[in-house]
């Protein structure tokens, strides 16, 4: 957008306006406060957006929602801004520290190796709001309900920080659990399981996903389970 004091055409009419809500940006350009290129950019800047000149620009508004503030966050971390996301993550906890979701995305704003002290804390944290929602594990938590994403993801999370530090039969338990609550297993912890009997480092099951994806062929995972399976008794097809 070229910088000129040029008027932003506006609307004429309040009916035009109708259904807009409280959008901040929309608000100052209905009371034309935002009709020229400052103006708009005093707007974006208002309404918590990042200037259009920085890079790898995504526009966060502000927002109430503690739900929305995880996606915006997401957002931002696969557009490598980990900054923003981290600072989104904080106010999201600052209106629920027991909404695991929050946690869940801490896990992947300290992905990073730098950010190891932090990652493992976030894990913890969320395993244990989990806990303290289900103080007794319910029989299902299926995955086609959105709400119950955050809670297997936190349990999986866990067993993978338990796997990683060689506690692998509380990995199991974890594991195991995750399958009995969500037998449809959407998130693949059969294959991470099936790796661990066999001796196969989450590392190696990885390699074989990215094999899998590249020739559209899985039969390496699938023999893996089917196999361990035999064996150990851990998923029912």
């Amino acid at each position: 957008m070229k910088k000129n004091k040029d008027k932003i055409s506006k609307a004429n009419s309040e009916t035009e306006w109708d259904g807009f809500g409280d959008c901040p940006i929309c608000q100052a350009m209905k009371n034309g406060q935002a009709d020229s290129h400052e103006g708009l950019m005093k707007a974006f800047k208002d309404a918590g957006a990042q200037s259009f000149e920085e890079p790898n620009f995504h526009m966060t508004m502000k927002t109430q929602d503690k739900n929305d503030l995880y996606y915006d966050a997401m957002d931002a971390v696969n557009a490598g801004d980990y900054k923003s996301a981290e600072k989104l993550l904080l106010k999201a906890k600052e209106m629920d520290r027991d909404y695991v979701q929050t946690y869940v995305g801490f896990t992947a704003v300290y992905s990073r190796p730098k950010d190891k002290k932090k990652l493992h804390e976030n894990i913890k944290l969320g395993y244990e709001k989990v806990l303290k929602k289900f103080p007794k594990w319910p029989k299902r938590l299926e995955w086609g309900d959105m709400d119950n994403r955050a809670y297997l993801r936190a349990i999986q999370y866990m067993g993978d920080f338990y796997l990683d530090n060689g506690e692998k039969d509380k990995a199991e338990e974890l594991y195991r659990l995750v399958l009995k609550l969500n037998p449809n297993d959407n998130q693949g912890v059969r294959y991470i399981l099936a790796g661990m009997y066999a001796g196969i480092s989450g590392d190696e099951v990885n390699d074989m996903f990215d094999e899998g994806n590249k020739k559209q062929n899985w039969d390496k995972l699938e023999e893996l389970v089917f196999e361990q399976n035999k064996k150990h008794k851990f998923w029912k097809e």
